[in-house]
């Protein structure tokens, strides 16, 4: 009976601290989080990068996406031309949280950064990202686990084709276990 007993508290164990992996959390995505790609343009872009194919498939808008890399905790889509999403899988004192990059724009780059647990349910930005990326293209490193925002240092918006020499400005951000912090 003790070997029994001991044998279902290991195994209880060995599920808690079961990592998801990002082809499981791209699996269970709500549509409404990626519109440009059904559950199903998601299931067959892992299934191609899986069978080590191109994994592009017809987005929703009628045009190509493109799966580009699929690891364990990182995945970068090509949606269009214009726009791409980033998806990287933190530990974060012993629980999983996604952040989601939405990058859009071609010249002119801008990036959105969403947080959510691994059921999807959004978190707050600032708990995990406590500096402004506001007006700034954000690219994430999952083997640095470390975020690169660039900020254009440029006024006026509108202006911008006029400001040909806009100065860059970078700030590398490193996750430090329960948020990302100035390196």
């Amino acid at each position: 009976m003790r070997q029994f007993l001991f044998s279902m508290l290991l195994m209880l164990a060995n599920g808690a601290f079961a990592q998801m992996k990002m082809s499981e959390a791209l699996k269970s995505m709500p549509d409404s989080l990626l519109t440009y790609l059904s559950q199903n343009n998601r299931l067959d872009c892992i299934d191609f990068r899986e069978a080590n194919m191109k994994a592009e498939v017809r987005n929703e808008l009628d045009g190509k996406s493109e799966l580009l890399q699929l690891t364990n905790n990182y995945a970068f889509f090509q949606l269009s031309a214009a726009s791409t999403v980033e998806l990287g899988l933190l530990d974060a004192d012993g629980q999983q949280v996604i952040c989601m990059i939405q990058t859009y724009g071609t010249d002119l780059r801008e990036s959105v950064v969403s947080f959510f647990n691994t059921s999807w349910q959004q978190l707050p930005t600032e708990q995990f990202l406590p500096v402004s990326y506001k007006q700034s293209a954000v690219h994430y490193d999952a083997e640095q686990l470390e975020l690169t925002v660039e900020s254009n240092n440029y006024i006026d918006r509108p202006a911008f084709e006029e400001q040909n020499d806009t100065e860059k400005v970078q700030t590398k951000l490193k996750w430090v276990g329960d948020k990302f912090k100035k390196s």
